[in-house]
């Protein structure tokens, strides 16, 4: 559904060219086509399914690219354009006996393969739809509207080299699309193939939503996004972040994180964390460019959970207040104090770490014991449990009572007074 509300104006004329083929039928002559008016007409007939299909087929994947960079008002200009002026070069240089929609369909191939490549590459792109267009005109003029995919290919090419001419000069943060996934992810695996692989997955099998895309002159230079919180409406998480290696140390990954910030402050989000890890690869950590990035943004680092990962491996959260969001009063504190142990649950990307799932009660702990001996029957080394921090106050003494001891705390997690302290007990300290 976001991406039809994404790219509404493809699956419009999609939607178009199949109403009126449904309409209209296949047509197997042009010859009552007389006036410009019935060329004109004429660009949402199609002489069979074979024909519409191959035209619906470019505009889908070509839209999709177009819209994401162009935007719905500019992609709707370039559809009309392309489907006046291919007409008009049609019906002045040959006639009006032709039909289909394939001045749309080359104008959003020939801009689509131009701004897919990068600028150096776009010279030799455009000598390519240039070949294939005289390849047509010498083999395919009698049986094909040459003139049509010709002006179309000019238009949609000429609007690519003048975007990559004299467009925006400075990167633009822009909503993900699927076209950029093969991109995103060859950026990722710079840094990190396993993430790579595991944000490949889910950008296929969840989408792209709540992820951007830096992007100059029609080329991803990083990626950014955010995920809601479970718990909290007004908490983001920061999602997939990379700038791609060659970028670096310019400031673009200050600047890629300043403008998500702005789009979080529409979306009511008040503080975001930032997840990671002090992971190793030969002795480098892999992960230092972006923890320098946090830092150098203003982030701080709120906690860190040694051997959460794996043994040696931390997990580190950085916590950064949006600037631009101005915080409501708090809400009163609650009037219990205890906490009940409802289930346990594998903490993700964790070797052998549980996490508890509890929910209040009105004084005192209950189900530790029994959820400790389940953890450790299940292989765990360690569980982990995060709670408020009013409630962790209360409780403080009871949980060192069972071999937990305090981690740390993500700063004004659940409102701007209250924390979520996470306590860590290991299983190997308990037996």
């Amino acid at each position: 559904m976001d991406e039809l509300r994404s790219n509404y104006v493809t699956f419009g004329a999609c939607a178009i060219l199949l109403i009126a083929y449904g309409i209209a039928g296949p047509t197997l002559n042009a010859g009552f086509q007389d006036t410009f008016a019935d060329a004109m007409a004429g660009v949402l007939r199609h002489g069979g399914l074979m024909h519409l299909s191959g035209n619906i087929l470019v505009i889908y994947f070509g839209g999709i690219a177009a819209e994401a960079r162009l935007g719905s008002a500019r992609l709707i200009a370039l559809i009309v354009i392309c489907a006046i002026a291919g007409t008009l070069a049609q019906y002045t240089i040959v006639g009006p006996q032709f039909i289909g929609a394939s001045g749309i369909s080359y104008g959003l191939l020939a801009y689509g393969v131009m701004m897919a490549r990068p600028p150096r590459d776009m010279t030799i792109a455009g000598i390519a739809i240039a070949a294939l267009l005289v390849l047509e005109w010498l083999y395919l003029y009698s049986s094909v509207a040459v003139y049509v995919h010709i002006t179309g290919a000019l238009i949609g090419g000429s609007l690519a080299m003048f975007e990559s001419l004299f467009g925006s000069k400075h990167p633009t943060l822009k909503p993900m699309q699927r076209t950029h996934i093969a991109r995103v992810v060859a950026i990722i695996a710079q840094t990190d193939e396993d993430d790579a692989e595991e944000a490949e997955t889910g950008f296929l099998e969840d989408g792209v939503d709540g992820m951007f895309v830096l992007m100059q002159k029609g080329e991803v230079l990083g990626v950014t996004g955010y995920s809601l919180d479970d718990q909290v409406d007004d908490v983001a998480w920061l999602s997939w972040t990379y700038l791609d290696e060659q970028y670096t140390g310019q400031g673009l990954g200050g600047d890629m994180l300043n403008d998500l910030l702005g789009k979080l402050k529409d979306y009511g989000v008040r503080k975001i964390f930032m997840a990671t890890s002090d992971y190793e690869e030969f002795g480098r950590p892999i992960y230092a460019n972006a923890h320098k990035m946090y830092e150098e943004f203003g982030a701080n680092i709120e906690l860190t959970v040694p051997d959460y990962h794996n043994i040696g491996e931390a997990k580190i959260v950085y916590g950064l207040d949006n600037p631009e969001f101005e915080a409501a009063s708090p809400p009163p504190p609650g009037t219990e104090t205890g906490i009940a142990i409802t289930d346990i649950g594998k903490e993700p990307e964790t070797m052998g770490v549980m996490g508890l799932r509890w929910e209040e009660r009105p004084v005192g702990l209950a189900g530790f014991e029994f959820a400790l001996d389940k953890a450790a029957g299940k292989g765990a080394r360690m569980v982990v449990l995060a709670i408020p921090s009013d409630l962790s106050d209360a409780n403080a003494v009871a949980l060192e009572a069972h071999n937990f001891k305090r981690c740390g705390q993500l700063e004004n997690y659940y409102n701007p007074a209250l924390h979520q302290v996470w306590w860590v007990c290991s299983l190997g300290a308990k037996q």
